[in-house]
């Protein structure tokens, strides 16, 4: 089955990060590339965080976010995503957040992801 991935997931796979979960690198490796999917808004949240330094890399921007989406599927926001994202019955305003929950509903895909809160609304399986 295939996975949508949280900002910190997709990093961290592509980065080798021991802070991904077993469970989530688990599953993960259990699936093909096309079956690893993220948000297009998620390339926007990451060149933001390496702008503000938050996330360093190596090479520039652009050629980073070309190489890092290369090992995803990437969806679009669509206008039902965008509806459902402002909708959300979440106890938080981050819309990048609101954003990968609605995605993932819309494409009944499960979400890795580590934040609390969103694994806490149950609006959408999560792995972590």
């Amino acid at each position: 089955m295939s996975v949508l991935l949280d900002t910190h997931a997709a990093l961290w796979l592509v980065q080798g990060d021991e802070r991904l979960s077993p469970a989530a690198l688990s599953r993960i490796q259990e699936l093909d590339r096309n079956e690893i999917f993220v948000s297009d808004l998620l390339l926007f949240e990451l060149a933001l965080l390496i702008t503000k330094r938050r996330v360093v890399v190596d090479e520039p921007l652009g050629p980073f976010l070309n190489d890092f989406a290369a090992h995803f599927r990437v969806l679009p926001v669509d206008a039902v995503i965008a509806a459902a994202a402002a909708e959300l019955a979440l106890p938080q305003g981050d819309p990048f957040d609101r954003i990968f929950v609605a995605t993932a509903v819309r494409h009944a895909l499960p979400l890795v992801t580590r934040d609390r809160e969103i694994r806490d609304s149950e609006l959408v399986p999560t792995i972590w």
